[in-house]
Order: C-alpha cells, then sequence, then structure tokens
C-alpha cells in the first residue's frame, strides 16, 4: 500500500490538531465562566454544579466529546513533532529570532504540562483522591431544606487555601497561556487572511483571547489564596 504524500499527511494532522484544540478552547471559556460564581453566594456554584451531576447522560457524553477531543490534539501534535523531527534530525547550529518563537519551539513540551495540570485538576477537584479526600465530607444544605449536596464552592475555597496547590495553579496556568496564544496565532494564520504586508492581527487577537483566559482563570485562586473570597 502506498503512503500518503508527507505534505497530505501533515495537513490533516494541523486539521486534527486545530479543530480539535478549538474544541478545547471553547471549554475553557465556559468553565472559567462557571468558575467566576466562586465570588457569588454559595448557592449559585453548588446548584450550578448540582445541575450537571443530576444529568449524567448529558455530562458524561460531553465528558466523553472533550477526551476524544484531548487525544485527538495530543496525538496529532505528537505525530506532527515527530515529523518536523524527521524532517530535520540535525538542529539548527543557531536560531535567529525571526526563524521561529520560544512559544512554537516548545509546543510539544509546554502541551505535556498542561496535559499533567489536567490530570491534576481531574486528580485534586473531580476524583478528590488523597491527600484531598476530606473534599467528600463538604455539603451544601438548601436554606428550609433537608437536601444537601457537594459544597464545590467550599472545596475550591479549601483547595486553593493550600499554598503549594496554588503554586502549582499559577504556574501550570502560565504554561497555559504561552501554548494557548502560540496556538491561537498558528490556527487564525491558517484562515489565510494575513500576509506579510497586513497587519498582525491575528497575533494581537490571539494574545488578547490567552491573556484573557490567563486572567479568567488565574482571579480565582489568586482571590481565594489572599482571602478575597471566604
Amino acid at each position: 500500500m502506498t503512503q500518503p504524500p508527507r505534505s497530505y499527511s501533515t495537513i490533516g494532522l494541523k486539521i486534527l490538531m486545530g479543530s480539535s484544540g478549538l474544541i478545547l478552547f471553547l471549554f475553557l471559556i465556559v468553565h472559567m465562566l462557571g468558575n467566576w460564581q466562586v465570588f457569588l453566594p454559595p448557592y449559585y456554584m453548588n446548584t450550578y454544579a448540582y445541575f450537571l451531576k443530576s444529568k449524567p447522560a448529558v455530562l458524561w457524553s460531553i465528558r466523553l466529546f472533550l477526551l476524544m477531543a484531548l487525544v485527538v490534539h495530543v496525538i496529532s501534535a505528537i505525530r506532527l513533532w515527530k515529523i518536523n523531527r524527521q524532517a530535520r534530525p540535525q538542529p539548527y547550529a543557531l536560531l535567529l529570532p525571526n526563524q521561529a518563537s520560544f512559544e512554537s519551539r516548545t509546543m510539544i513540551f509546554s502541551g505535556l504540562v498542561v496535559l499533567s495540570f489536567i490530570l491534576f485538576h481531574l486528580y485534586h477537584f473531580t476524583f478528590k483522591a488523597p491527600p484531598f479526600g476530606y473534599f467528600k465530607n463538604f455539603l451544601y444544605q438548601f436554606e428550609k431544606s433537608q437536601v444537601s449536596i457537594p459544597d464545590v464552592r467550599a472545596m475550591v475555597i479549601a483547595g486553593f487555601q493550600n499554598p503549594w496547590v496554588t503554586l502549582f495553579y499559577i504556574l501550570s496556568l502560565t504554561i497555559l497561556y504561552f501554548h494557548l496564544r502560540h496556538a491561537l496565532e498558528s490556527f487564525l494564520n491558517s484562515l489565510g487572511f494575513v500576509n506579510s504586508k497586513s497587519l498582525p492581527w491575528e497575533r494581537i487577537v490571539a494574545h488578547a483571547f490567552a491573556l484573557v483566559v490567563y486572567g479568567g482563570f488565574l482571579i480565582v485562586p489568586l482571590a481565594v489564596f489572599l482571602r478575597l473570597v471566604h
């Protein structure tokens, strides 16, 4: 069986990586907005979390869809990285500033760090595994009702009062920012609306979106750790 030309294979992988990355980026926006409910009274974040958990079919469909997008994104990124390495087995003797940005040269490594961060985030808040098992005892009771639900807001506050957890989140979010900044810039570049004589709008838009997501996620652990939320 003949192998497809490498250029077609690379284009297909880039399409897969870009489309799956866009799905994950849109999820980040929704997740960020959900996190902001920590600044509201406990009722809002807890009922929001309870509503999601009360629809297991919908919740698991979304989770499996996001997991599929993540797997496609990671596999296509690693495959592209290997193709690029095979195309140039010997590294450049001199890296000039206009050849490639630091973010583009380290995308595979920043992506692996982000993946580790995702796994820890699930370990921390979703699975509540040791030493975070005490989160399972956090319950929120509705007023004038005997119904108790998991107190997700209290988990968030308790989690980010730990300085080591907060520091890890800040470092991971910073790496995510640089990863996202280059990823969005590459995605907008691939739309083909940019030429060498035009304003680098794709860079401006990509950096702005990445900064909004970075600040939007960062404000929660910082506000909790500084005791601005309780």
